[in-house]
């Protein structure tokens, strides 16, 4: 007997798990920011933070999902994927700066057992969250959950960066692998973010616009030559 495709019901419970994930590593990363005064744990927080959003966006759009009309979950889908798009660029920026701050302080509040505890578990859950993000995002046709699930996996890779960094530095005189992953991670994750927002505009789907945001119908007609701000003026 064949196996069952994930539907949107699973979707929606992957969102509700991620959502969970990311509050439990905002709170433990604040707390540890909070009681070490570690700029690592504040980045770690802030990072999460903005992760929490794209999650809240996924979870919205799934809400409901087996009973509202197509028209309305195509609605959503183009919400959440602008959305999460512009968490791509914002996540990118925390990141960066995060991580350029590091490099030019050279911050030295990295503890070791703190590392482990925050940034081993993070690995884990995010890895597995992304991987089962895109897998159920490519079954039920949502580019926002698949755009989710590389934010998780995004996450995951900077763990793994932190963690290694942290043993490097701890046998060499090597300290600065963490930023050095970070900022590839946060550059192409900005790339990625900025290319779907023009990709969006070229398409007509105004995401700069309230009526984007609160109107009736999100799936905009292309624009005329004149009313695309990213095609050339006519003369």
């Amino acid at each position: 007997m064949s196996r069952r495709r994930p539907g949107n019901q699973e979707a929606f419970e992957l969102s509700v798990l991620s959502l969970i994930a990311s509050f439990v590593a905002i709170v433990m990363g604040s707390l540890s920011a909070v009681q070490t005064r570690s700029a690592t744990a504040l980045g770690y927080a802030l990072e999460n933070t903005v992760d929490f959003g794209g999650s809240c966006l996924v979870l919205w759009r799934f809400a409901g999902a087996n009973a509202d009309s197509k028209q309305t979950l195509e609605s959503r889908e183009q919400r959440a994927d602008a959305g999460i798009s512009i968490m791509f660029v914002l996540l990118g920026l925390v990141v960066f700066l995060d991580a350029v701050k590091n490099v030019v302080f050279r911050d030295e509040d990295k503890d070791l057992v703190e590392l482990i505890a925050l940034y081993s578990p993070s690995f884990v859950v995010f890895l597995l969250l992304g991987v089962a993000k895109i897998h159920v995002g490519r079954c039920v046709r949502s580019q926002s959950l698949q755009k989710d699930g590389a934010c998780s996996l995004a996450g995951a890779l900077l763990s793994a960066g932190v963690l290694l960094s942290a043993i490097v530095e701890h046998t060499t005189n090597v300290w600065w692998l963490d930023s050095f992953v970070a900022i590839i991670v946060s550059t192409g994750l900005a790339a990625k973010g900025v290319s779907a927002l023009v990709l969006f505009a070229r398409q007509g789907k105004r995401f700069w616009t309230a009526t984007f945001w609160v109107g009736h119908d999100t799936l905009q007609r292309p624009l005329d030559d004149e009313a695309n701000p990213l095609l050339p003026t006519k003369i």
